[in-house]
């Protein structure tokens, strides 16, 4: 019988053994590989005995027997384990199959297969999570990740000699060669992978170059915080009067709101009201244990309402605002922060009731100057041009002016004898509609002759609309027509336009009787400081303290200059560099002749035409005793809008003053500018023998050595100085045969006489001469002219003078000096500008010219990118950084371009920061026009970018057209916001109907018309529900 005949019997089938209880002592997991090793040992022992063609029935048998195991057995092996020592990984196919990755038992996660190795398994889970930014996602801050620190790499040098190679790590590498016998090996760890009870290190980090920061580390920065706040609250209690000790204390709750945080995180919303919370709670602590003193409770009442903006209703703080001002009523202080919430507030601004505000605030300082005289003079001048701006920007710019005009006519060009009713004759005046300051053929009111003074003609020519009523469509078009046209007070003969009479165009004296009885008492130079402020022009070049009015975020609206696309400061030279950062749209400096004369004195913003400025100036220059001030910022003015003229004009200035030096030196830089180079030099060598004050006489002499400076004229410049300050010491230059020696001594002594002096105007312009003549005498020699203004910079630290106007006039006097270091030296150091500048600009941040110096030398660096750490540590130091701060860093974000890292995304973000409600740009009118035609720009930007592209087929959105609505909504929302605190600014919300228009629904513009007439704002179109749909 063959043996393929063999009879089946189900009994003769072997039973399966049962499978051993695991032991309670080891793991389940060893049970199995020893059963494992066993069954393997059983099959290899029985292997020789069986026969070597088992029938086909036994194979399938034992085929379904063996998938029935949790194991199965390779009786071949693999040749590369014995060759690798694992498996050969470029013969392993790239599969994927159900349940990859996934571990039986452990829910939610899987192995990760860029980590694993063969000897270590890692688990992630399931759903892996993107990886967030530290720097710009808001979540990511708050995730709790141990830092990393770097390990220093040990330093063999001995090994290293005696290496062919450079090693790039010292971690342990995998073993290949198991016959090697080095100590390396005896040292590296051999964890099988299947050994799962091996637990990894949880405190080692997945780098070997790195390890995780102790606990010690980690708390450190926490430990200072919560130490510092320890021994803050310890001040407050040992000395409850220390008013400082408060305010610190208070200002400490952020960065306790921030531990265990990153640095640059931003407190949530939530956050923030917590933190207004804690820190309101604090402020009433202190008002009732700082005792009476009025200065300390005048500043907790001011600080606790400010904070309370964030927790507290509107009604709450108007009415704690009322009571802080029934018990400080002369507090210049509290009127100014109760005005900005009332102007800023949009529930409840309304235009007539926020004029009322003005008016109590004026009487009660008016009242309160004439009691305490420590309150400054130019508080009401500064409630005045607030005022004033406050109506034109709603409007009423015709109201505006006007008093304006009655302002200079009352006060500067009144007539001099005693008048006995004084407003009554000035009602004759106005009433008469005599041209007035700044209209054509005006004399002022002392020189007119009310019986033959003839009202100008009307030049008013409007567009004729027909009969046909305004619409939506051409709303916007007729408001602006009328703003640009409308600017001055009509008289009763003029008509506004549109068939019906305008009862604002006209302004009688009964619109002006309450302001001309309140007008403040200042001097000449102050009002036009501030009337130029209430333009948007420049400010006046004087040497004492600006008036408040130019740090007022209320009153900057200048955003007539506006970020264009321009070449990128690393492709330029530094002189050229430094020229487009200095093109900032806002900036801030001391003003001197020179950079007055750089100014662009743009009327746009403003809507006055520079002939009524021009006018205004002649006037007032005309019966001024300051009309030297005023002279000078005319030739310059002039030499912007009117260059043909400036020669007429300083000749008809110095003709009525022939010894003004400082009209002579600002011709002088007037004509430069104008290119007239050999002009200027004649005017200043005419100028120098005239006699006049030390500080006239310096100030000509540096623009006379500047003059040579710039035509590249070294020696020219050196001479200058030498014949200058050897004059009066003829005989012993004769005899001297170093005539350098002797200027630079005769500089130092009057440098030494302006400091006992205290003439500190003489002492910068000196200090400012010295350096030029210790770096032209020295053979350009910067490091010893820095040594003269080191050394004034240290005296002025010694007598607490750092932060002076003085000590910053000389800050850019180093500017400039190193400047044209940079500009005309072979070899330029970097780091020398650097250094220079930083501590400068750490003392004065809101300079216009140290920035743009110090970024126009760090622009060829952009790796190093210090400009960007320099202006976000500034900008995160100071939480009211000025607004010509934030622009500077939105102008050089800008210009650095999308190669150096800037993009719209971090543009955006600064203005965002700029703009946020707690920063000092919040209620900024320049800003937020920047900010939108921000948007505005990069909405064109992709539509342009998408103009061959046509929409899908299916009527589905592509990304580009899903881009682009999200660009509408950006600009839609950046509107929205500026308009939720600017309620009081028209020209902003005129944007919707001009710029903008494309973007929103005649349904939403109806609603914006809606808004302008319930805040009671000035329209000279008027609407109704039929010219809706337009």
């Amino acid at each position: 019988m063959s043996s393929s005949a063999v009879p089946k019997f189900a009994s003769f089938k072997a039973k399966p053994k049962a499978p051993e209880p695991p032991s309670s002592e080891e793991p389940q997991y060893k049970v199995k590989e020893k059963e494992q090793r066993g069954h393997r040992s059983s099959r290899e022992k029985h292997r020789s005995e069986r026969t070597r063609s088992p029938s086909h029935e036994k194979r399938e048998r034992l085929r379904d027997d063996s998938q029935q195991k949790p194991y199965f057995s390779d009786r071949r092996g693999d040749l590369d384990i014995v060759k690798y020592g694992a498996l050969n990984r470029y013969d392993i196919p790239s599969y994927r199959r159900s349940g990859y990755g996934n571990v039986l038992g452990v829910l939610y996660q899987k192995i990760d297969r860029e980590r694993s190795s063969d000897q270590n398994i890692y688990m992630i889970p399931l759903v892996r999570q993107h990886q967030k930014r530290l720097l710009i996602d808001k979540h990511a801050a708050r995730e709790k990740r141990r830092t990393l620190r770097l390990v220093k790499a040990a330093e063999d040098h001995h090994n290293d000699a005696t290496r062919d190679f450079i090693a790039l790590s010292l971690s342990h590498k995998r073993k290949r060669d198991h016959s090697s016998g080095s100590e390396d090996e005896a040292d590296e760890p051999n964890t099988d992978y299947r050994g799962l009870a091996a637990k990894l290190d949880s405190d080692k980090a997945d780098d070997p170059d790195t390890y995780f920061e102790s606990d010690v580390e980690a708390s450190s920065f926490n430990s200072e915080v919560t130490q510092k706040n320890s021994r803050l609250i310890r001040e407050t209690r040992d000395e409850p009067g220390n008013l400082q000790a408060w305010l610190d204390l208070i200002e400490h709750q952020e960065p306790m709101m921030k531990l265990d945080r990153a640095i640059t995180a931003d407190l949530s919303a939530a956050d923030q009201r917590n933190l207004a919370d804690v820190r309101i709670s604090t402020y009433e602590e202190a008002l009732r244990k700082v005792g009476s003193d009025e200065a300390s409770q005048i500043e907790l009442c001011t600080g606790l309402l400010r904070e309370a903006q964030r927790h507290w209703d509107d009604a709450k703080i108007a009415a704690r605002w009322q009571d802080a001002l029934s018990r400080h009523a002369n507090s210049v202080k509290l009127w100014l922060g109760y005005l900005d919430f009332v102007q800023s507030t949009f529930a409840t601004w309304k235009y007539e009731d926020c004029r009322d505000v003005f008016a109590k605030a004026s009487d009660a300082l008016r009242g309160a100057t004439s009691v305490d005289e420590n309150i400054p003079s130019d508080s009401s001048l500064h409630l005045f041009v607030r005022l004033t701006a406050m109506m034109q920007d709603a409007g009423y710019q015709e109201l505006a002016l006007a008093i304006w005009q009655s302002y200079f006519e009352y006060s500067t060009l009144a007539p001099q004898e005693p008048i006995a009713d004084k407003l009554g004759q000035f009602e004759e005046f106005w009433d008469s509609e005599a041209p007035r300051v700044g209209e054509p053929d005006s004399k002022g009111w002392k020189a007119t002759s009310l019986e033959t003074a003839v009202p100008p003609p009307c030049s008013n020519d409007f567009e004729d609309v027909g009969s046909s009523k305004p619409s939506l469509l051409t709303f916007g078009r007729y408001e602006v027509e009328f703003v640009k046209k409308l600017r001055y007070a009509g008289r009763s003969t003029d008509e506004a336009g549109l068939g019906d009479e305008d009862p604002f165009h006209t302004v009688f004296f009964s619109d002006l009787k309450d302001y001309v009885a309140s007008f403040p008492d200042t001097s000449p130079s102050l009002q036009v400081d501030a009337f130029l402020c209430f333009c948007g022009l420049p400010p006046l070049a004087r040497s004492d303290q600006a008036g408040p009015w130019w740090h007022d975020p209320f009153l900057l609206r200048r955003h007539t200059t506006e970020l264009r696309d321009q070449p990128k400061p690393a492709d330029l030279h530094y002189q050229q560099a430094l020229s487009l950062y200095l093109q900032s749209p806002i900036s801030e400096c001391r003003m001197t002749q020179h950079l007055l004369a750089q100014q662009d004195f743009s009327t746009t913003a403003s809507r006055l035409d520079p002939a009524f400025v021009r006018q205004v100036l002649k006037l007032l220059i005309m019966h001024s005793v300051e009309g030297e001030l005023l002279g000078e910022y005319l030739l310059a003015f002039e030499a912007r809008h009117f260059p043909s003229e400036v020669a007429k004009s300083a000749k008809r200035l110095l003709k009525d003053r022939p010894s003004s030096v400082r009209l002579y030196n600002m011709y002088a830089i007037v004509e430069s500018h104008l290119g007239n180079i050999s002009k200027a030099e004649q005017v200043l060598a005419a100028a120098l023998n005239i006699k006049t004050r030390p500080e006239h006489g310096l100030e000509l002499l540096i623009t006379y050595v500047w003059q040579a400076l710039r035509k590249g004229d070294t020696k020219a410049a050196l001479q200058r100085l030498i014949e200058a300050k050897t004059v009066p010491q003829s005989q012993t230059s004769v005899s001297d045969p170093d005539p350098a020696r002797v200027a630079l001594s005769a500089s130092q002594t009057a440098l030494e006489k302006a400091l006992l002096e205290q003439n500190y105007p003489c002492v910068v312009l000196n200090a400012s001469l010295l350096a030029l003549l210790t770096y032209l005498s020295g053979n350009c020699n910067i490091d010893a002219a820095l040594e003269v203004h080191n050394n004034l910079l240290a005296w002025f630290a010694s007598h607490k003078m750092t932060s002076s106007v003085h000590a910053e006039l000389q800050a850019q006097g180093i500017a400039q000096l190193l400047a044209h270091h940079a500009t005309h030296t072979p070899i330029m150091k970097p780091a020398l500008l650097r250094t220079v500048l930083e501590p400068l600009i750490a003392t004065f941040p809101s300079n216009t010219i140290l920035l743009s110096t110090y970024a126009a030398n760090e622009a060829r660096f952009s790796i190093d990118d210090r400009v960007r750490g320099n202006m976000h540590r500034v900008l995160n130091v100071s939480p009211g950084s000025s607004i010509s701060t934030w622009v500077f860093a939105v102008h050089h974000e800008t210009l650095r371009g999308e190669i150096a890292g800037s993009t719209a995304h971090s543009i955006r973000a600064l203005y965002k920061h700029a703009t946020s409600p707690d920063a000092s740009g919040a209620h900024c009118p320049a800003l937020w026009h920047l900010y939108l035609s921000f948007e505005l720009k990069q909405l064109s930007k992709d539509r342009c970018s998408h103009l061959k592209k046509k929409p899908r087929r299916d009527g589905k959105k592509s990304k580009w057209e899903d881009g682009i609505q999200e660009a509408e909504g950006r600009v839609k929302g950046t509107f929205y916001a500026g308009l939720k605190l600017l309620p009081w600014c028209k020209d902003f919300v005129m944007r919707a109907f001009t710029d903008a228009r494309l973007l929103f629904s005649d349904e939403e513009l109806w609603r914006l018309h809606g808004v302008m007439m319930e805040k009671e704002i000035r329209l000279y179109t008027e609407l109704d529900e039929a010219g809706m749909k337009g």
